[in-house]
């Protein structure tokens, strides 16, 4: 039977002083990714903590002191394993064993033997490391005979005489191996090397974009940190994306979901104050980002995923050249096992299912709740009771469930329920479906459109009585009753009264367009600035597509201009799309004039697709007035 194992060193701010937890966690590798991810499913389980010392008792060379450190974990995980072997029924202990189908571990503790300063997969040298050529894979059998040698000279020569008078073998050395005894030395069927796994997580958000490329591309900014810092300030909201109120350069400690989001506007915060060839090496690393999320893969996606990571490796030469000199070399682990993710990704599936990712909130409960409930003292042997009682509350509960017909059991919150600021990442779980809208924008239920789903607006508007003056005053809708009289004559629709400025219209605050259930999605919606298409609903084209901001959302009194089927939207628009700008490869658009108006008309919002993301055209050097409720009126290109 095939299994993961996943092992965390825990450090977050709930954790006082040093105090430090270690979860292991098991789960079977024939469970379904989508099961994986949801910690109420319990298709992972802990099954123990591994010791986390500082070893101050000892008062060796320093060296000694780290090889005891590593071999500390990787005695832990062998006792761990042993205990859940030897407890096992002899029946299910025939069909078990512990394999290691993949194990996915936040690196460098995937592989303790392996010194960090070499890729865990191949035994590229260091000094080469940066190189986009790929080595042959490490395989663990060679590895393990060098181990052995290596463990049995430190024994019989002491540790010191061993590391400083040269007494391990040359492929010892070449190999770059720590002498210690692996864990999973006596496993069988198991290529420990084969079975790492990447991890989107600490090894893409965390470490390649968060600790250097962001680093990289603020040093390479015009201004630098301050710079950067007004730009992220200044940024445009949109419902999907966290805003940096403070910047990014004075935050320490970031979160996964910050890094996602930092993400998804780095490009366009770079953009015309950077060199070219910087924008273009960020580009790849957000691009390899985004290919590694996919939950499924064809060969197609590989290509571009691989392409991502050459685009990078064929711009980096910016950040070691003058003028800039912000690197000497890119001998880095995590930027070169990104050249291990497609290969992996062929033989073991998408990375997204080894990502730590998944048991991100698995912590909440395993390490943070646990400690929580414990007085400080002895913290370890107190989770682990707690948890134990947790358990057996939970089975006992479930079994009351089975056997008592209408019993409901208090059981223990599931951390599917439980949100802590601290996480460093978020579940890709699908989201709950939404809570029921009100009836009005303040409250009720929801109308949906007539016959497609495209949207869904309140039942009772929230302004039901707005006239033409104040709509075109107070929304910046100038021309509020000029499109509405084309409108009409293009719909021919012959009012009972002509619209003046006295005549009212019911006007709503939200506009809802449902999407595809993704788990970046969030359920609260807000509109402002919309790609929508002039012409028939459903027949929609690339082509066609048009960059708008709404400024109202309305409907016609049935009274005055009949059942007309749905409500209308005041848009503004910008000029159609053209060719992507090089380098950041996204379309810039700039608000449309006609006759020295800015350009708007109205339309049904069933031609409106779904809100997008405008982010500004700093230029050089930003505008020090651009704020951020007042960047979308005083930027005139996005």
């Amino acid at each position: 039977m095939p299994s993961e194992t996943v092992a965390k060193q825990e450090h977050t701010a709930r954790f006082s002083g040093d105090k430090q937890a270690w979860p292991v966690y098991l789960t079977v590798g024939n469970i379904h990714k989508e099961t994986r991810r949801s910690p109420s499913s319990r298709a992972t389980i802990l099954i123990g903590y591994i010791p986390v010392t500082k070893l101050e008792i000892y008062s060796k060379a320093k060296e000694f002191v780290q090889e005891v450190e590593v071999q500390v974990p990787e005695s832990g995980i062998r006792k761990t394993m042993q205990y859940v072997v030897e407890n096992m029924p002899r029946a299910l202990k025939m069909e078990f064993s512990p394999s290691f189908n993949e194990v996915p571990a936040v690196d460098p503790d995937q592989v303790k033997c392996d010194r960090n300063v070499r890729s865990k997969r191949c035994p590229r040298s260091p000094r080469v490391r940066s190189c986009s050529r790929l080595n042959e894979s490490r395989r663990a059998r060679i590895a393990l005979d060098n181990l052995h040698l290596g463990h049995c000279l430190r024994t019989k020569f002491g540790y010191d005489e061993v590391l400083y008078d040269s007494k391990f073998p040359v492929e010892f050395v070449d190999q770059n191996l720590r002498p210690i005894n692996p864990f999973w030395a006596d496993f069988p069927h198991c290529d420990i090397f084969f079975r790492m796994t990447p991890d989107i997580l600490h090894e893409l958000h965390n470490d390649v974009f968060g600790d250097h490329t962001v680093k990289w591309a603020t040093k390479a900014m015009r201004g630098g940190e301050d710079e950067i810092d007004r730009r992220f300030r200044a940024m445009t909201p949109h419902p999907t994306l966290r805003h940096f109120s403070k910047g990014i350069s004075l935050t320490s400690q970031w979160t996964g979901n910050e890094r996602k989001n930092m993400e998804k506007v780095l490009l366009g915060v770079l953009a015309n104050a950077t060199d070219p060839a910087v924008q273009r090496a960020v580009a790849g690393v957000i691009d390899f980002i985004y290919y590694a999320h996919f939950e499924t893969h064809c060969d197609e996606s590989l290509a571009k995923l691989d392409a991502a990571w050459a685009a990078f490796h064929a711009n980096k030469q910016v950040f070691i050249d003058a003028p800039l000199k912000i690197r000497k070399h890119f001998d880095i682990n995590k930027v070169h096992k990104m050249k291990h993710y497609v290969d992996s990704i062929r033989w073991k599936g998408t990375a997204d299912g080894f990502s730590t990712e998944n048991t991100e909130r698995l912590h909440i409960d395993i390490a943070k709740a646990g400690y929580k409930a414990t007085n400080r003292v002895a913290y370890t042997r107190q989770m682990t009771t707690w948890l134990a009682r947790q358990e057996a509350a939970y089975k006992f509960g479930t079994y009351l469930q089975w056997a008592v017909p209408g019993y409901i059991a208090d059981l223990p919150n599931s951390s599917d329920d439980v949100d802590d600021g601290d996480d460093e990442g978020e579940l890709p779980t699908p989201p709950p479906p939404p809570p029921p809208e009100p009836e009005s924008d303040d409250g009720g239920e929801l109308e949906d459109a007539p016959s497609v789903s495209v949207y869904r607006v309140a039942k009772k508007p929230a302004f039901p009585h707005l006239t033409a003056v104040i709509i075109a005053t107070e929304f910046h809708a100038p021309d509020f009753l000029p499109n509405l009289d084309k409108f009409l004559e293009s719909v021919s629709i012959n009012p009972k009264i002509q619209p003046a400025d006295n005549s009212t219209f019911p006007v709503y605050k939200r506009l809802t367009i449902p999407l595809p259930q993704l788990s970046e999605i969030t359920s609260h919606v807000v509109n402002d600035t919309i790609p929508a298409v002039r012409g028939e609903a459903m027949k929609f084209t690339p082509k066609g597509l048009s960059v708008g901001r709404l400024r109202v959302i309305f409907r016609l009194p049935p009274e005055d201009y009949g059942q007309y089927p749905e409500p209308l939207a005041y848009v503004d628009w910008y000029k159609p799309l053209k060719v992507p700008v090089p380098n950041i490869r996204m379309h810039e658009v700039s608000l449309s004039s006609r006759n020295n108006r800015q350009n708007s008309s109205i339309i049904p919002v069933s031609h409106i697709l779904r809100s997008c993301h405008l982010i500004p055209v700093f230029g050089r050097s930003m505008d020090p007035t651009w704020t951020l409720d007042r960047v979308l009126d005083k930027c005139k290109s996005f």
